[in-house]
């Protein structure tokens, strides 16, 4: 009895035993147990490589990753880390960080290594396994690698004249200097038409026809009469006929060599008794009068030396 109350005893002890250790009974980390992954595999200098690192554990108490070889003397900053942990479907654990590294420099380079700082809640202590990853980052020089200096920078260079566009330029500017002279001859032509003192003198006598034969009474007739030839002497020979008197005026064509002057003096002396003396013609006095005024003023329009040379001088200037 009391050799099998010993066996019941000793196996029960051993069963708590074995259910008070499975903590220390954990197998230890192993280099297969953590993985790492980097991506892109290739990046121009001062990109960002973002660095998975995840370690499979038997769910210890602390699991954590320490001595990133980072910073000076390196190719690779800290730019951001994050890390967490989740259950597998076998009943271990996952423990994940996600980094963030800029990477500087040129050519092929090694990831960097890291610590695995593990431990459980007893005196047992932590554990640590270094990993050195076999894989590597390409980094593309941003600048050509045959670039040994800077040079100074280079003036611009002016563009060639476009020699091709003299031609239509030229064109363009006869043409242009062609309608400018025609529009200017128009002008003057123009100008001279509505200016000429023939054309209105004949339309003002005319007028004065239609007023005739409308009732106008003699004396108005010859007063008219002379205003119209006074304005016609001032316009066509250029002197003050509208302030002179009819001696004046007669001294005037005599000095100028006007050869229609006598029948003019005559017409002007005849309008100056009507509104003078009181003189009373009758009313074919008056279209008598005004038939001779519209000879006159026809025979006034052939131009003269003098106006043929007045108008070479105006066209000059």
């Amino acid at each position: 009895m009391n050799a099998g109350r010993k066996s019941i005893l000793a196996v029960w002890l051993l069963a708590s035993a074995s259910a008070a250790l499975p903590q220390f009974a954990s197998a230890a980390l192993r280099p297969g147990d953590v993985r790492v992954s980097a991506e892109p595999d290739s990046l121009f200098a001062g990109e960002r490589l973002h660095y998975v690192i995840t370690v499979h554990h038997d769910r210890r108490d602390s699991v954590s990753v320490e001595s990133l070889k980072t910073g000076q003397d390196t190719p690779f900053e800290i730019t951001g880390t994050k890390s967490f942990s989740k259950k597998l479907q076998d009943g271990r654990t996952e423990f994940r960080m996600d980094a963030e590294l800029a990477v500087f420099g040129s050519g092929q380079h090694q990831l960097p290594g890291f610590t695995v700082i593990s431990g459980h809640g007893s005196a047992q202590g932590e554990e640590r396994l270094a990993i050195t990853p076999a894989a590597s980052v390409t980094v593309l020089s941003m600048s050509d690698s045959t670039v040994t200096e800077l040079r100074p920078i280079s003036p611009p260079v002016s563009a060639p004249w476009p020699t091709w566009l003299l031609l239509p330029a030229l064109l363009v500017l006869t043409a242009l200097g062609v309608v400018g002279y025609f529009i200017k001859k128009f002008v003057t032509t123009l100008r001279r038409y509505l200016d000429d003192p023939v054309r209105a003198a004949r339309q003002k006598l005319r007028a004065m026809r239609r007023q005739l034969s409308k009732g106008l009474q003699p004396a108005a007739g010859y007063e008219s009469l002379s205003n119209i030839l006074r304005e016609f002497l001032q316009k066509r020979y250029q002197f003050g006929a509208r302030e002179m008197v009819t001696q004046e005026i007669a001294d005037e064509l005599a000095a100028r060599n006007i050869n229609i002057r006598e029948e003019l003096i005559k017409l002007l002396d005849q309008a100056d008794l009507v509104k003078f003396a009181d003189r009373r013609p009758g009313i074919e006095d008056c279209r008598r009068s005004l038939r001779i005024a519209e000879l006159l003023v026809a025979t006034a329009a052939a131009p003269t030396a003098q106006d043929e040379a007045e108008q070479v001088t105006g066209e000059l200037e």
